[in-house]
């Protein structure tokens, strides 16, 4: 095979593995629940191949699992493991964070106070699909101008893995304006360039999802 094709496999395969991240995430499928081939190849048109390639990569990622003989399941941890993954969280995202409150720019900071302003929105009207988007994106290109592209994919990894655990984003309308009035003073400690501020922010935006915490949903 050659270098290019080997390029051209490894990116359709990253891309049908982030599909079917973005799938569980938003929780069409289900921690526990058994994922079909031939059903992953209708719904995302893709070939068997490439389906199976991808699977093998979220088994690598640990968000969903393989067993011998039976196929490959969405990954279901407990809250020990949800804990845990949490704790490591907050420790890459408030490193990001402060990495990003120095690099960060004016056109930046105007889109994350747009996409403040669509959470604010959503929170009111919009459904909890259209929430979670401007969630990640809000944090996605936050996250994006820390300067290591390893941390980023790490920290986005953990949080699919999280989504194996139970726990339901948002279980109520307080936690959403909790997330709401948050992102927006994330956005005051960014403008003031207060990259400890902000650390502190994300570190208990993330940690109020720690189940040994008061019940209250994590992003």
């Amino acid at each position: 095979m050659t270098s290019e094709r080997k390029r051209k496999t490894g990116t359709r395969r990253a891309v049908l593995a982030n599909e079917i991240a973005e799938a569980i995430r938003l929780r069409l499928f289900r921690p526990g629940e058994w994922l079909r081939q031939i059903d992953l190849e209708e719904r995302f048109q893709a070939t068997r191949f490439d389906v199976r390639s991808a699977l093998d990569e979220l088994a690598v990622r640990k968000t969903i699992e393989h067993v011998p003989n039976r196929g490959y399941r969405v990954a279901e941890i407990d809250l020990k493991t949800y804990g845990e993954i949490l704790a490591v969280r907050v420790m890459l995202e408030t490193a990001a964070a402060e990495a990003a409150a120095a690099r960060i720019d004016a056109a930046a900071i105007a889109r994350l106070d747009e996409l403040a302003a669509h959470f604010s929105s959503a929170v009111l009207t919009g459904s909890r699909t259209e929430q979670s988007e401007i969630n990640r994106a809000f944090h996605r290109l936050m996250y994006s101008f820390c300067g290591n592209a390893v941390l980023q994919e790490t920290i986005w990894a953990l949080r699919d893995r999280g989504r194996g655990s139970r726990i339901t984003v948002w279980s109520s309308h307080e936690a959403l304006l909790r997330s709401d009035r948050e992102h927006h003073a994330m956005m005051a400690a960014l403008r003031a360039r207060d990259a400890a501020g902000l650390a502190a922010l994300v570190a208990a935006h993330v940690a109020k999802g720690d189940p040994a915490s008061p019940p209250v949903e994590p992003d």
